[in-house]
């Protein structure tokens, strides 16, 4: 099967909102997990079993989003994108009142100025 390119701007429009798709789902089941992390006291595992049931199935949702981006997307468009599960994780930990040191923000924006220069329009 021959990949369609996705060198014209609504092609890459669309792998973008497919990808960023796929990292909102990782990024949910990584606040779930955060979440079922922080009630370990909680004696009630039936909430433990259905949060990590939940994870699965966010993960199995981002299975297929990937695997749609993958088919419909060049690897060398869509792979990149999947990268800005990093910054958006570096908004997380701040909602969460995590700390965070410059140098992790320095990271998360040289990942972000990645992903713009590799899906920059050539040309």
């Amino acid at each position: 099967m021959v990949k369609k390119p996705a060198d014209d701007g609504q092609g890459r429009v669309t792998a973008l909102t497919v990808m960023l798709g796929a990292v909102a789902l990782q990024v949910l089941g990584a606040i779930l997990l955060k979440v079922l992390a922080d009630q370990v006291h909680v004696t009630i595992t039936v909430w433990i079993v259905a949060g990590v049931g939940g994870v699965i199935v966010l993960n199995l949702l981002r299975l297929l989003v990937w695997g749609y981006a993958h088919r419909r997307f060049p690897l060398s468009t869509t792979f990149p994108l999947s990268s800005l599960f990093f910054p958006a994780m570096l908004l997380v930990a701040f909602a969460f009142g995590d700390p965070i040191e410059a140098r992790q923000i320095l990271g998360a924006t040289l990942i972000t100025l990645g992903v713009i220069w590799l899906n920059r329009r050539a040309g």
